[in-house]
């Protein structure tokens, strides 16, 4: 255990993509955005009916939420569908929680 441990922080590699999925994951506009894309593909304009935050900054977000292989995008038309490229996300997000509500107990 402590080796595979020890051998995954020597993988710069995968210490780089560790940390672009955490960084993309501690923002509470990101974290909102992710839970709205839990039901259904929602087109980007309708964020910011629900999220205040202004265009650009939003735009900002799902560039790292993209980035970090979180979020996918496709055009219908003139719209932006955003849907959640991997909702192995979602099992993180609730074994997160659970990690924080145990160590707080």
């Amino acid at each position: 255990m402590v080796e595979t441990f020890i051998a995954f922080f020597y993988n710069n590699a995968r210490v780089m993509l560790v940390e672009e999925l955490f960084k993309a994951l501690s923002s509470k506009w990101r974290l909102k955005i992710i839970q709205m894309l839990e039901e259904r593909e929602i087109c980007q304009c309708e964020f910011l009916n629900f999220i205040p935050i202004d265009e650009t900054t939003l735009s900002r977000h799902l560039s790292v939420l993209k980035r970090a292989g979180i979020v996918s995008e496709r055009r219908k038309g003139r719209k932006k569908l955003l849907s959640i490229k991997n909702r192995k996300i979602y099992e993180l997000l609730a074994l997160a929680e659970k990690i924080w509500k145990e160590g707080r107990g």
